[in-house]
């Protein structure tokens, strides 16, 4: 079993007016980020360069060095003893853990990373894009599963609720190792506990998750190639139309969006799903029809024209 290489990125933490306990919790919480392929290294701040400032607000120095530092487009990290809702800016409490210093120091870099290319969150779906057409484990705290070197299968390695995986999947923090040799996958599937359609679980996953699972192109066109191997009623009923329309023709997002009265941040979830299960085609050339769907338009989208007064006999009419 061997895990792909992956450039590690640097992050420089400054600290500033803490306590021995913060500095040592802040120092555990950055460690943490090793998940996240991001080394940061903690560091007494001193006007360097840094990639965020953690520092005291429960004195005026303090305070004017967060909002000073915070007016400059610098990530800051308060602790205070104060009512958080009163700082302006991101804070903790006194004598948070590190966890939850850990949680604000993962969503402040990744904020910050106006590319989404130097700190992206390490979701089981971006890590399959390591997965280079093998088996894989994945691992995330109590969750883990093995993906099947075709990506048509989910094997669930631990006994936790199906729900508890789909919504953990969209987590950041998780691992990937291909698994090299029968042998190996073998011993892993020897755990299995329970089994799912890829489609199944990456479709679920992004109804359960309000974000999209991976990034879209909003500008370009996209269509659906086939419908996902999923139960309709486990999807929002909100997406049935949009998704219908992309089975018809090739749409832009935001036209999806006006014609099917769909908000644009679901349509690029349902973009987002697409892409995981290779469903998501982004040519605005014609393509072939889609699986399954014949000359016609089927019974099925007939019945979700119906349902919203739309017509799809001659693509899609409102």
């Amino acid at each position: 079993m061997s895990a792909p290489a992956r450039k590690i990125s640097a992050a420089v933490i400054g600290c500033q007016g803490l306590d021995v306990l913060h500095v040592m919790r802040l120092k555990v919480a950055s460690s943490l980020l090793m998940a996240e392929y991001i080394q940061a290294d903690v560091q007494e701040w001193n006007q360097q360069k840094v990639d965020l400032l953690v520092a005291s607000a429960d004195d005026s120095r303090g305070q004017e060095l967060l909002r000073e530092a915070d007016r400059k487009g610098l990530p800051v990290l308060a602790v205070t003893r104060n009512v958080l809702s009163s700082l302006g800016v991101p804070g903790v409490a006194y004598g948070a853990s590190v966890r939850e210093i850990f949680q604000q120091l993962r969503q402040l870099l990744l904020a910050a990373d106006s590319s989404g290319e130097r700190f992206r969150p390490r979701t089981l779906f971006r890590s399959l894009e390591e997965a280079r057409g093998k088996p894989c484990l994945l691992h995330m705290g109590l969750v883990k599963v093995v993906v099947d070197a075709d990506q048509t299968q989910v094997t669930l390695l631990r006994d936790i609720p199906y729900e508890n995986c789909l919504r953990a999947a969209a987590e950041a923090g998780w691992t990937l190792s291909l698994l090299d040799g029968d042998t190996t996958l073998e011993q892993c599937m020897s755990d299995a506990v329970g089994q799912h359609p890829f489609e199944d679980f990456c479709w679920r996953a992004a109804a359960l998750n309000s974000e999209p699972l991976l990034p879209v192109d909003l500008q370009g066109h996209c269509r659906l190639r086939g419908w996902p191997e999923v139960e309709t009623g486990r999807l929002p009923m909100q997406w049935l139309l949009p998704m219908a329309a992309m089975m018809i023709r090739p749409w832009r997002p935001d036209e999806l969006a006006q014609a099917t009265g769909t908000s644009l941040d679901d349509v690029a979830r349902i973009m987002g799903a697409a892409a995981c299960t290779h469903l998501l085609d982004t040519s605005s050339a014609p393509v072939a029809t889609p699986r399954g769907s014949g000359n016609k338009v089927s019974g099925f989208f007939s019945r979700i024209a119906k349902r919203f007064g739309l017509n799809f006999s001659k693509g899609l009419q409102v």
